[in-house]
């Protein structure tokens, strides 16, 4: 396999350059150069070169091409660089995979049209047309991946993958392992749920003979704070979000209503998504489980008055 990994929420994007500088990665000209020197001369050593490839974090790119399409916003000109080295890793054996993550960073991005649309597009044709690559569309966002899926661009076309906190059987079993008591155990799982990242800072936590109690009550109080300052901003500041392509007010009574039912619940069966639950999930304090209608908290202790 080759993989080519980016993250677009490794620094802001606001234009389709910024976008660029995320997805393209200079440091790697040497290589490149190396590839088209020997591409369709010397396959044992491009073999080798795009073995050392392995994972890469951006698009290898040598520096003259890239500086030729920053110079022009036509997104078309850099997914034709992108297929071509696809093109030369598949036909050397290799099996191409290319992920993208944070995709809910650029779903506002204009560029002749939504930018989001043309790179879908793309990842059809490398996908279910060319069938060179495996392409992964990653976001912490439920309702964009929700969204996204839905568009009538993607219908059939991919697969929608959840991935999940461990259920709660799962969770305790992997604490045992990490020599939880079990009075630890119910702190962590009422406190973090299945949420591998929380779970794994508690066992990092006892490794150090640090008291989980302590680490659970810094943790809600934690929450708390973040949720006041959240509400505050809404009540006394104003808060807008965007929702059906308008910017729309969140309403403090409805998001107050939203946390509310979380009073003694895990979770709850939603019927529509409004702006506020949209803000909510923006802000990685509620998940939306879109394939069974539920929405969950990812910050636990929510208390509103």
């Amino acid at each position: 396999y080759v993989v080519f990994y980016i993250n677009l929420r490794k620094r802001p994007i606001s234009t389709y350059k910024d976008f660029l500088e995320v997805m393209f990665d200079v440091k790697y000209e040497g290589i490149l150069s190396r590839i088209m020197r020997f591409l369709g001369r010397r396959g044992d050593i491009v073999n080798d070169i795009i073995s050392d490839l392995g994972k890469t974090h951006g698009i290898p790119i040598p520096k003259g091409i890239f500086s030729r399409i920053f110079k022009e916003e036509k997104p078309e000109n850099a997914f034709i660089y992108i297929l071509n080295l696809i093109k030369d890793a598949k036909s050397k054996g290799k099996i191409p995979v290319l992920i993208i993550d944070e995709l809910q960073v650029i779903g506002d991005l204009e560029v002749d049209g939504k930018l989001i649309y043309k790179l879908f597009n793309f990842f059809i044709s490398l996908t279910k047309e060319l069938h060179i690559c495996h392409v992964f569309a990653l976001s912490s966002d439920s309702l964009f991946i929700e969204r996204v899926y839905n568009e009538a661009i993607l219908k059939n076309r991919c697969r929608y993958l959840l991935v999940d906190d461990f259920d709660e059987k799962t969770a305790g079993k992997f604490l045992e392992k990490y020599g939880f008591t079990e009075e630890e155990i119910k702190q962590a799982k009422d406190y973090a749920g299945g949420k591998p990242a929380l779970l794994t800072a508690m066992i990092d936590e006892k490794k150090i003979r640090r008291n989980i109690n302590d680490y659970v009550e810094k943790g809600l109080a934690n929450s708390k704070e973040e949720i006041a300052q959240l509400l505050y901003y809404i009540k006394t500041i104003g808060v807008t979000i965007k929702y059906q392509e308008k910017d729309i007010d969140v309403n403090y009574e409805g998001t107050t209503k939203i946390l509310k039912k979380f009073s003694g619940n895990d979770f709850y069966k939603y019927s529509v998504i409004t702006p506020e639950l949209c803000y909510l999930v923006s802000k990685n304090i509620l998940f939306v489980d879109t394939r069974e209608k539920i929405i969950r908290e990812i910050l636990k202790e929510i208390e509103t008055k």
